[in-house]
């Protein structure tokens, strides 16, 4: 799939000046069911085509996931069906970015966090292409980790902020497979099932926001001082 076949689409959140989104997703519909993405439904026959050719990545990211560390993880992904039995785009996940480069505009993303992604879940990135450098910069972290095409790096991208080095020379694509956290709401009230891990989760997020409240508020007061 070129660039000159695709429609360019901005992502100014993420710096990415050509990328096409493909994914069953929960959006602002008023059923709050999945469907299949904009993107998607306007690429039609070049969208289809696109999975036909990448289904050895996804079976492949889905083996080598690492499931012997985030066993939770692997099976939070495959344990709940589509509406009407649709099948998953991305093996494990619901859908896909597709970021298309070239010489004049790399796929270069600025530091950013994909924060609407599964909260207990993790992304799958795959640059291709011919190209040298851009490596990913996981800020929070303090790494920079050098993937070369095929690579199949798997990370927190909604919790950790990242983004790329500059490009030393050819042209790099990259695909990033997600499921968003809205999927995993639908899925439970689909299967009437809870997950107590999200109350925990907005628990610990609510203190940590009062306690960074009371520490600037206390650090105000410090400042006013003569």
């Amino acid at each position: 799939m070129h660039g000159a076949e695709l429609r360019k689409t901005k992502d100014t959140t993420r710096g990415v000046s050509c990328v096409r989104k493909y994914a069953h997703w929960v959006k602002y519909n008023t059923e709050r069911i999945p469907k299949l993405s904009n993107d998607y439904r306007e690429d039609g026959e070049k969208a289809t085509e696109f999975f036909q050719c990448s289904q050895v990545l996804w079976d492949r990211a889905r083996e080598w996931f690492p499931k012997h560390h985030n066993e939770r993880v692997f099976k939070d992904f495959g344990r709940y069906d589509l509406n009407g039995g649709k099948k998953r785009l991305c093996g494990l996940w619901t859908g896909c970015a597709i970021n298309v480069g070239s010489e004049n505009e790399p796929v270069q993303t600025i530091p950013h966090r994909d924060v609407k992604g599964f909260l207990f879940g993790m992304s799958c990135l795959c640059p291709f292409g011919q190209f040298s450098g851009a490596g990913l910069v996981l800020w929070e972290l303090c790494a920079v980790v050098e993937l070369r095409r095929g690579d199949l790096f798997y990370f927190t991208d909604h919790l950790i902020n990242h983004s790329n080095e500059k490009i030393g020379r050819g042209v790099r694509h990259s695909v990033v497979a997600f499921m968003e956290h809205r999927m995993w709401e639908w899925m439970q009230r689909e299967y009437k099932r809870k997950d107590h891990r999200i109350e925990k989760t907005r628990l610990y997020q609510k203190r940590y926001r009062e306690e960074r409240r009371r520490r600037e508020g206390k650090n105000t007061r410090h400042r006013d001082l003569p």
